[in-house]
């Protein structure tokens, strides 16, 4: 299927009819359309949606009053302001029949009379219109070629692809794509119709329906639930998101304001602090150098009196101690002592006294102590303290106060430095619009803060809801379905229901082979890294893993397998890691490899598939590998669609987005539209993408106008 092209009128931000033109030219098969936010990109994927499906888009079997009303507010504002308010979306539509292209045009207009709309839908073919039954045909086989729930997987947003397959609903995701690609969702299709058949029959068994009634009831309360979850994490995201925002914001703020010479209010602290660090220090210097000046340097400047002082007390001490040995030292003394000690006493008293005289002058310098006075005539106390003063004046260091005072001229020249940068100043104008700046971003901050935190708690609160809930629903499980096993009638579809699901699995095991090694030869071209991964494994549950080969010894994986158990190793390591040890060791069960592992000790080297885990990829590599997998699915399945993509680089980095351009956007459908910013592709990316572009539009909005109009040709780049 090819879209030739679309048409809009007064369709919300479309008010001028406008035609886009999108079949393929030259063998190119892109077609570009940028557009700001806000633009229409996403008004036009919607339009695609609506034209061909009509009120199933939204979920409604066919018109009524709630899907009327949203028409109404589709309808642009301006179109009410005309006599006659009409409203429709063209849609030129090609399909290979065998060897022959047939050429649809698809026509689904509204107006509005009496203050009601009325819808007409209309399908030609070569320019003849079809009738009812021809019609019905035409919608029978549209939808046998892309029905409504396919639609969503070549159409995708690429801000919300990230969790097609890699959030809570992946698996599910993955299966119903690989069914209805391959046309096995009749099977589902037809075990919902079991299902709904096997509630038909318990409703004559009153036990039977109150226990269903309640299994219904708690499970649309845990659905709610989760809807309610998904939709506040989906707030709480975003409210992350904006305070992600609101803090660069800031951040920039303040480095503008920093740049233009302002000071932040941390930083003049810090040079306050500094200043009054060095305001203390100079102050504690001058204080020092007055000190000295008061105490010392007076009797610096008689310092030669002081050492005469000093010698002065020490003459007039050597003088007092004579004096009081020469009173104490008599000749009688000095016989009396000579006598007991037997010495002759022959001797006269004077020659006694000469002996005392002798014995002084041996002990002093008579001649120096002749020319002594007692001019101080100091008491032991003053003489200790006023040598002690002296000493301590004499051996001042001069050069100290001369280093205090150089201190206190570089502390001066940094004080002036320091105060001129706190000083610096700014116009006025850029303070106050700073100040009012960071108040209103700090305010909006506080808010989104305090939104999450209310947020959080509400989430979490509801996860206890949801606890509770699910314990009950696993109850009336239970319950309901112990009373559906004891009702024979059920038999029959239980066991159909089981081959149903086996068929399935028969019939999607070569078609998943198929697909797993189609990924992993586009993974590995696209991705760009050298042994990121060696292989993709999609058990019957549809559940997606990824392994890298890996090199163990035995003794590694021994230990591995003793501290987690096999089922721990085989989580964390995933099935195949498992698999491959029991073809190592040429065994079937579990049991047997326990036995073997226990009674294996050499050291030998084994490489094993190891899992590789999606949540640890970047946010460019989880969608990298969805797009790998969507690539190999449709590619395995042969079906021909059109791929819409918007925001197609939505959390691709810069690695990739080459790789992406060249490699999987011209080849994975012959015909791909991509809504973009300028952002998403500026100028380089555009140089790359611009040799697989045939046509290319831009859309503008016009506030004044509030509508919106087109341009041929992509943004300025």
């Amino acid at each position: 299927m090819i879209i030739n092209s679309i048409t809009l009128k007064n369709f919300r931000s479309y008010e001028d009819g406008t035609t886009f033109s999108f079949a393929p030219k030259d063998k190119k098969n892109i077609v570009l359309i940028g557009g700001e936010n806000g633009a229409g990109k996403s008004t036009l994927f919607e339009a695609i949606k609506l034209c061909i499906y009509g009120p199933t888009i939204y979920g409604y079997l066919g018109q009524n009053h709630n899907y009327l009303t949203k028409i109404k507010n589709n309808i642009n504002d301006n179109a009410f302001k005309n006599e006659e308010v009409e409203c429709f979306i063209g849609l030129s539509l090609s399909f290979n029949e065998g060897t022959e292209i047939k050429e649809y045009a698809l026509n689904r207009s509204w107006k509005y009379e009496n203050q009601k709309i009325h819808e007409n839908f209309t399908v030609s073919l070569y320019g003849k219109e079809l009738n009812a039954d021809e019609k019905l045909y035409f919608d029978n086989y549209l939808k046998s070629v892309i029905p409504p729930s396919l639609f969503d997987f070549f159409f995708f947003d690429g801000e919300e692809l990230s969790d097609f397959f890699t959030g809570k609903n992946a698996s599910s995701n993955l299966k119903e794509s690989v069914l209805e690609l391959f046309n096995y969702d009749t099977f589902e299709i037809l075990k919902k119709q079991l299902l709904t058949h096997q509630k038909a029959q318990t409703k004559s068994n009153e036990k039977l329906e109150e226990a269903r009634k309640k299994f219904d009831e708690l499970s649309t309360d845990c659905n709610n639930i989760k809807d309610e979850i998904k939709e506040l994490e989906k707030t709480l995201v975003l409210d992350e998101e904006h305070l992600d925002n609101l803090l660069v914001k800031r951040n920039s703020t303040e480095e503008d304001f920093r740049n233009s010479g302002g000071l932040l209010e941390g930083e003049k602290a810090a040079l306050n602090s500094e200043i009054a660090k060095l305001e203390n220090q100079r102050t504690d210097i001058y204080q020092s150098i007055k000190d000295f000046c008061n105490d010392t340097l007076p009797f610096l400047l008689v310092s030669d009196l002081l050492k005469d002082t000093k010698e002065q007390i020490e003459k007039e001490e050597t003088l007092n101690s004579y004096n009081s040995i020469k009173d104490k030292l008599s000749g009688s003394i000095l016989k009396e002592a000579l006598l007991e000690h037997e010495i002759s006493n022959n001797k006269s008293d004077n020659d006694f006294n000469e002996v005392a005289v002798t014995l002084l002058s041996k002990m002093f310098d008579s001649k120096k102590i002749e020319n002594v006075s007692s001019i101080l005539a100091l008491s032991l106390e003053e003489k200790d303290s006023i040598n002690f003063i002296i000493n301590n004046i004499l051996s001042k260091d001069k050069t100290e106060v001369i280093n205090k005072f150089n201190k206190t001229s570089k502390i001066a020249s940094k004080l002036k430095t320091l105060r001129e940068k706190l000083n610096s100043t700014i116009s006025e104008d850029i303070l106050n619009n700073y100040l009012e700046s960071l108040h209103s971003i700090n305010e909006e901050i506080n808010k989104i803060q305090n939104t999450l935190a209310v947020a959080k708690a509400a989430i979490e609160r509801k996860y206890d809801d949801l606890k509770n809930k699910e314990y009950h629903l696993t109850r009336a499980r239970n319950e309901y379905t112990t009373l559906l096993q004891n009702i024979n009638v059920l038999d029959m579809s239980n066991g159909l229901i089981s081959y149903l699901d086996e068929l399935l699995i028969s019939l999607t095991r070569d078609k998943i082979t198929l697909i797993q090694d189609e990924f992993v030869k586009i993974f590995t071209t696209i991705i760009r890294k050298d042994n990121y991964i060696n292989s993709i494994s999609i058990d019957d549950n549809f559940h997606s893993t990824l392994y890298i080969n890996k090199d163990y010894f035995i003794s590694d994986v021994i230990n591995i397998i003793n501290h987690l158990g096999l089922d721990a190793a085989t989580k964390k390591y995933g099935p195949k890691f498992i698999e491959d040890l029991l073809k190592h060791y040429n065994i079937n069960t579990t049991k047997q490899l326990e036995d073997k592992m226990h009674s294996d000790v050499s050291f030998d080297s084994i490489s094993l598939s190891t899992k590789v885990n999606i949540k640890d990829f970047s946010n460019g590599e989880k969608q990298i590998y969805i797009l790998c997998l969507i690539w190999a699915i449709i590619k395995s399945s042969g079906v021909e669609i059109p791929f819409i993509i918007d925001t197609p680089y939505a959390r691709i980095d810069e690695t990739h987005r080459n790789s992406l351009t060249t490699t999987y956007l011209p080849n994975i459908s012959k015909q791909v539209i991509i809504l973009s910013t300028n952002k998403e592709i500026d100028s380089e990316l555009y140089k790359v993408i611009n040799p697989y572009v045939c046509d290319e539009y831009l859309l503008l909005y016009n506030d004044k106008l509030r509508k919106t109009e087109i341009k041929n040709g992509y943004f300025e780049v």
